[in-house]
């Protein structure tokens, strides 16, 4: 595929050489990031004991203070460096897989002009070789036009005279139509020939799409396990240490009661606000946003954010009012393969269904599953945002066949799913 916004191909050894360098570099970084700031251990966390034996002695309080602290900043410190580097991954396979989208599409683009053009090439022959027949018949079907003219001279008829006008006009049309076909065949080259370079360019693309989707969801998880690791101990560090501060009696028994009275009620609080399943079609599938309808199709455009021209890979759903906050379902049952966020789609879920078809979602505000969930058709997966590369509340949704985006607007009629 040439472009003059394509950049020139490195040489393959400096190709090499910039991906070793890639690989040390994220490497580096996420050891960095590990011994830097690693969570503690669960035996290198306080006890209510270790509590209770440091406040008969104020050296030992200050001591155990000091020591909680340092175990909270480090779980927060552990908990941001996760977390930037989640975004960043994030960052780069946004930008990976929007690469692969749109150099997808064009390539197909150029496939159907390099048919088009070799089928316009084929009927122009085709014309050309029917005229060169119907001269042929002309020249030989009057006699021999060199003998009419020697042995007719002054009698020559306003017939033959006219046969000449005629032929020399058919053999002129006919030189026009080959060199138009020949134009035709050269195009359709040209086209074939481009295609099949961004045809070879799209392997290497998709790979790093995967491989960048891959380390996204890696860090993900870290962040994840950073969070838990924070939200498993940071409370009840907190209460030591304010235990500790203040000087009163406590027992872990009473941090305990406390704990799960809170726990039940932010339970009853998330069941209470569940929101009504949609209809699931005869096909097991449902929409993602039911009652809304589309604000911008598939296809190519002028990106409105950063004005970049590419592949708009999704349909964008929203409400004539309350989109921002309103509950974003699963079309179909699956197990969610990427949940966090994902450069321009902010935060962003894609679900896998089986059969090479995935689901994906983006602009969320709050995510309400996680990687490796299964979900069931009509689960409520998110709440509708605008984060990300986004002017407004929607939901960009997408369709994808074996990792390629297509028009979710077809396949989701196929299921029995219309969007207004």
């Amino acid at each position: 595929m040439t472009s003059s916004n394509s950049p020139a191909p490195r040489p393959r050894g400096r190709r090499i050489r910039d991906a070793v360098a890639t690989t040390i570099a994220v490497a580096t970084l996420v050891v960095s990031i590990g011994v830097a700031s690693a969570p503690a251990a669960a035996e290198d966390y306080p006890t209510w004991d270790d509590v209770k034996n440091a406040q008969a002695d104020e050296a030992a309080k200050n001591d155990e203070v000091a020591r909680i602290k340092g175990l909270i900043d480090s779980m927060n410190s552990t908990l941001a460096a996760a977390q930037q580097l989640a975004l960043q991954r994030g960052d780069e396979f946004n930008a990976a897989q929007e690469k692969y989208d749109t150099a997808n599409f064009v390539q197909a683009e150029l496939d159907a002009q390099a048919s088009a053009a070799a089928a316009t090439a084929e009927a122009s022959n085709r014309q050309a070789g029917q005229l060169a027949a119907q001269l042929a018949r002309a020249g030989g079907g009057g006699g021999n036009l060199s003998m009419n003219l020697f042995v007719g001279g002054e009698k020559l008829s306003a017939d033959l005279l006219y046969q000449l006008s005629a032929m020399s006009k058919l053999a002129e049309k006919t030189s026009r139509i080959y060199a138009l076909a020949e134009q035709h065949r050269n195009t359709a080259t040209a086209l074939t020939a481009q295609a099949t370079v961004a045809r070879d360019a799209l392997k290497g693309l998709a790979d790093e799409a995967q491989r960048l989707r891959d380390e996204a969801v890696s860090a993900q998880d870290a962040a994840a396990a950073a969070l838990a690791e924070q939200q498993d101990h940071e409370v009840e560090l907190t209460a030591q240490l304010q235990v500790l501060q203040q000087n009163r009696a406590a027992t872990e028994a009473d941090y305990q009661k406390g704990f799960e009275a809170r726990a039940a009620a932010a339970r009853a609080a998330a069941a209470a606000g569940l929101p009504s399943l949609p209809l699931v079609a005869a096909s097991g599938w449902t929409s993602p946003f039911p009652g809304a309808y589309s604000s911008d199709e598939y296809g190519m455009r002028v990106n409105p954010v950063d004005g970049g021209y590419r592949l708009h890979s999704g349909i964008d759903l929203v409400y004539n009012g309350g989109t921002c906050g309103a509950y974003v379902y699963a079309a179909a049952e699956g197990i969610v393969n990427f949940a966090g966020w994902n450069g321009g789609y902010g935060n962003f879920i894609q679900i896998d269904h089986g059969g090479g078809i995935a689901t994906a979602y983006g602009h969320n505000t709050q995510l309400l599953v996680g990687n490796g969930d299964y979900v069931q058709v009509g689960q409520p997966i998110s709440l509708a945002g605008t984060t990300g590369n986004s002017t407004g509340c929607h939901l960009h949704f997408e369709v994808r066949q074996n990792g390629t985006a297509i028009n979710p607007r077809p396949f989701m009629a196929a299921q029995g799913i219309d969007f207004g």
